[in-house]
């Protein structure tokens, strides 16, 4: 559970900053026992950041600031990460458990690049397990070939890893507290990294979360959930399986107070968007908000899958698209469940695919992803922990939302998976509490809206076709706005025809394109009916007419005013009256 913390040094508590009302000077400042909040970082990106650390305070969090160059002798080696650990040690032995959050800002140096008189706050480095289907000893031929400088950075890429992870547990054992006894199985410190490389970036950064934390949005993106995949390629039966296993989970596992829609570039799927135009709908989309966004699939550091037609390659995503995205409300918590998009140690301040989201002013608000190539079992157990934390419970904060999924990733399990794959899976998760990693403020606070009551009169019993239903809204946040009702299919049905992979492949492509663009529009639209009703003292009042034809419906409200929100649902079951 150390991670090899054991024997960090204990930094000089005279060193630790106190909150101020501006950065200079602070590092001189005592030691306190109020911190709830530490950020450490050179000294030009904390003054970079710090509206963000002042807009913390001013929502009531005790913060401390650390200076990296105080923290070290001049001209000596530069900072090791156990002696930042050692840090948030010594924080924590006189902070206790009030210590939650630790913000490290600054990049991680990249392969080769030296840490003396940059700007880089290092990460700790973890030897990388071989999966079943990656044996590095397979790749000895290619190595042997190459130069040094190349064979070098093969090794720091393919057989470490970087991870912010054990700084999450550098409170463990911090001497007077007994609280934080490993026996005791203390929770986590959450851990964010910006990865800025200049006070630019640090104060860009800043800006967009004080930004987005301080306006009141009434939009729908706040009850939005956007999902992008790779395609799967294991097979049409198995591709056919994975799909249905991912609408059941929308269908069963997600509320429907939320809005959810998907893109699959797999040919003969309801939701596969015209290949040529993938990057294009990735951007629009990302570019309308979402309260959390991810993708699902192949990844590499600087770009997602591709998608196959007819021998050709058509890109999902890539560094450009991500660089032009210009989210205006609603940039999301980005959820990157793939390998190495999270690849935050890359040199020459190159950045992946989750930087480039977080360090774009205009794009997410924070991401989630792994450094490394990750393996698909504990990547599943993390979809399944993310809905449950994010989108079901509601986590305070994104970094203890993230310290709640990585808990239920390690304690998950599919039954029989394992069968599936040789590699330990105790190992694998022991792995992936460290590849995947915060980029962005842990203290985030994600905009959710708040909960509105549906109510159907007579109650939840079935309805007869084309009944006519009265339905009361129940949203007491909201004095004063208008609300949305629609009549919504369940998620998993799609009202147009499909046709297969076969029968597309066989059409001219421009004909291909045009029916998938035409079957994704009518497979994404799941609303029967709408209409909106103005809300008074909180209420609203609707007279629906339901579906001639039956089965399974849902009823969702969005009601929005006076700054504020308010999302709900209620199921309804159509069905003929028995003769």
């Amino acid at each position: 559970m150390f991670l090899g913390l054991v024997g960090c040094g204990a930094a000089d508590p005279q060193r630790l900053g106190g909150a101020t009302n501006h950065p200079s000077g602070s590092a001189a400042a005592k030691a306190r026992a109020d911190v709830d909040y530490i950020a450490i970082g050179p000294r030009a990106l904390l003054e970079g950041i710090e509206p963000l650390l002042a807009h913390r305070e001013g929502r009531g969090l005790r913060v401390a600031r650390v200076f990296i160059e105080d923290l070290a002798p001049k001209g000596g080696k530069p900072l090791s990460p156990e002696q930042i650990a050692g840090v948030i040690r010594e924080t924590a032995s006189r902070a206790g458990k009030r210590l939650r959050f630790v913000l490290l800002v600054g990049d991680a140096p990249g392969y080769g690049e030296s840490l003396a008189g940059a700007t880089f706050v290092p990460t700790f480095y973890r030897p990388k397990l071989g999966y079943e289907n990656h044996d590095h000893e397979e790749h000895a031929f290619f190595t042997s070939h190459m130069s040094d400088e190349d064979r070098g950075f093969y090794h720091y890429m393919e057989e470490i890893y970087p991870t912010d992870h054990p700084y999450a547990l550098a409170h463990v054992n911090a001497p007077g507290q007994p609280d934080l006894a490993a026996e005791r199985s203390p929770t986590p410190l959450a851990v964010g990294r910006v990865p800025a490389r200049t006070p630019s970036d640090a104060l860009g950064f800043a800006k967009k979360v004080v930004e987005y934390e301080t306006a009141r949005p009434q939009g729908a993106w706040r009850r939005s959930i956007a999902l992008f995949s790779g395609p799967a390629n294991f097979g049409a039966v198995a591709d056919f399986l994975i799909e249905r296993t991912m609408t059941r989970i929308l269908d069963d596992d997600v509320p429907y107070d939320w809005d959810v829609d998907l893109v699959v570039p797999q040919a003969g799927s309801p939701y596969a968007y015209p290949f040529p135009m993938l990057r294009d709908r990735l951007v629009e989309r990302l570019d309308a908000g979402a309260l959390i966004a991810g993708y699902v699939g192949h990844g590499a550091p600087m770009f997602l899958d591709d998608a196959r037609f007819n021998g050709r390659r058509y890109n999902i995503g890539n560094m450009a698209d991500f660089k032009r995205l210009r989210i205006g409300e609603g940039k999301p918590f980005f959820v990157s469940i793939t390998c190495n998009t999270g690849f935050f140690d890359l040199r020459n301040d190159h950045r992946s695919v989750a930087e480039a989201l977080v360090m774009n002013p205009e794009g997410a608000i924070a991401a989630f992803a792994s450094s490394r190539e990750s393996h698909p079992y504990p990547n599943a157990l993390y979809g399944e922990a993310i809905v449950e934390t994010f989108v079901e419970e509601r986590a305070p904060t994104i970094g203890e939302g993230v310290v709640k999924v990585k808990r239920r990733m390690r304690e998950g399990e599919v039954p029989l998976a394992p069968l599936l794959f040789q590699s330990d899976p105790e190992a694998l998760a022991e792995e992936h509490m460290g590849l995947y990693n915060l980029l962005g403020d842990p203290a985030t606070v994600l905009q959710y809206p708040a909960s509105a009551k549906v109510l159907l009169a007579s109650g939840p019993e079935p309805r007869a076709p084309g009944a006519e239903v009265a339905i009361a809204v129940e949203a007491p946040g909201i004095p004063t706005g208008t609300a949305l009702l629609t009549v919504e299919t369940k998620r998993s049905v799609v009202r147009t025809k499909v046709l297969g992979e076969a029968e597309l492949r066989a059409m001219p492509e421009d004909e291909a394109w045009d029916v998938l663009r035409k079957t994704y529009a009518a497979a994404s639209d799941k609303v029967i009916s709408r209409m909106e009703e103005a809300v008074t003292g909180g209420r609203a009042a609707f007279r629906v007419k339901l579906p001639a034809e039956a089965g399974e419906y849902v009823l969702k409200v969005f009601a929005a005013g006076s700054g504020q929100a308010a999302t709900g649902h209620a199921r309804v079951k159509v069905a003929a009256p028995p003769r």
